[in-house]
């Protein structure tokens, strides 16, 4: 009867251990090292191995910067999967440069790698041998004599170096391009032509001629407001000074109102005067933006006080004016 249980529990024992019960039995995780024994700062390789069934799953680890609390990971390859070998077989495989800057023995634990077999929600562990790394601490001999430290030495520069330098400095030169570009194409501001007196031609038919061709420029039809009301005041300001013994070209609007005053000139006419040389100023100098009646207005208005001031003085200066004005 003793014989008997003996039998039965090892027949349980062989059925629980069958191999295709068993989902780790092609598996091997294996780590090695390029050296064991290093000094403070080398650098060194590891590589990391598992074989499994070509139809397994495999779930490889993720790495941080470290591999234990003394040996630093300074860079990784990706994962590499070989083909099948001739058993049905793969190897996963990733390789590392690592250093450590502890001297004595640095252990590098094992490795856990999930894995399962096709169609198996449960996975698996399989760990990597641990291994053992002597760090050496450098030698020094105190009795050599010590040497002088050396100059830094000058590394040339590269094109990579220079290149950024290039397209900083074609950046520049195509903005200033573009800049003297621009300025060259900008238009000119419209300065006032010449309006030279015909020799031989009395004052008033210069200044009706002069009025009427800067109605027919439509300077401020084109938003030239300022240069509009500039030409009217620089051309009755002209025709007063050649007409009346008024300096009016030098003096402001209240200076040629009151200078034209004693003379006989009709009410009416020297208010039209008034009107605009006082709204010429306010365009000029305080920006003002008159409407289009008040622009034609203004120009008849000069007209007007042309054709009714040019006989009405006996202070009428004699002959004509023979000289060129610039407005």
């Amino acid at each position: 009867m003793k014989r008997n249980s003996y039998l039965i529990v090892l027949f349980i024992l062989f059925w629980g251990f069958k191999p295709d019960k068993l989902p780790a039995q092609n598996v091997e995780a294996i780590g090695t090292l390029s050296t064991d024994t290093v000094v403070p700062g080398q650098q060194f390789g590891f590589e990391l191995n598992m074989k499994v069934p070509e139809n397994f799953q495999v779930k490889w680890p993720v790495f941080a910067d470290t591999l234990s609390a003394s040996i630093e990971i300074i860079s990784r390859n990706t994962t590499e999967t070989s083909a099948p070998d001739a058993e049905g077989n793969k190897i996963l495989r990733q390789q590392f440069v690592l250093t450590t800057f502890d001297t004595g023995w640095a252990y590098l634990p094992g490795i856990n790698i999930q894995f399962a077999p096709e169609g198996d929600t449960s996975f698996y562990l399989a760990q990597s041998n641990p291994l053992m790394l002597r760090v050496q601490p450098v030698s020094i001999d105190t009795t050599a004599v010590f040497k002088p430290i050396k100059d830094t030495e000058g590394i040339p520069l590269t094109f990579a170096e220079f290149f950024p330098w290039i397209i900083g400095s074609l950046g520049i030169a195509a903005l200033i391009a573009g800049l003297i570009w621009l300025l060259r194409k900008r238009k000119p501001s419209a300065a006032a032509p010449k309006e030279v007196i015909k020799q031989g031609l009395p004052p008033h038919v210069i200044a009706i001629d002069q009025l009427e061709q800067l109605r027919l420029e439509k300077l401020w039809q084109q938003g030239q407001l300022k240069q509009y009301y500039t030409r009217l005041s620089d051309i009755i300001r002209m025709y007063i000074e050649a007409q009346f013994p008024v300096n009016a070209v030098e003096m402001t609007t209240h200076e040629i109102l009151a200078s034209l005053k004693p003379l006989d000139i009709n009410d009416e006419a020297m208010n039209k005067l008034a009107l605009t040389l006082e709204l010429s100023d306010l365009v000029k100098f305080a920006k003002a933006q008159p409407t289009g009646m008040e622009n034609d207005m203004s120009l008849n208005h000069l007209i007007d006080f042309v054709n009714e001031s040019y006989g009405s003085s006996s202070a009428i200066k004699d002959g004509v004016i023979e000289k060129e004005i610039v407005s």
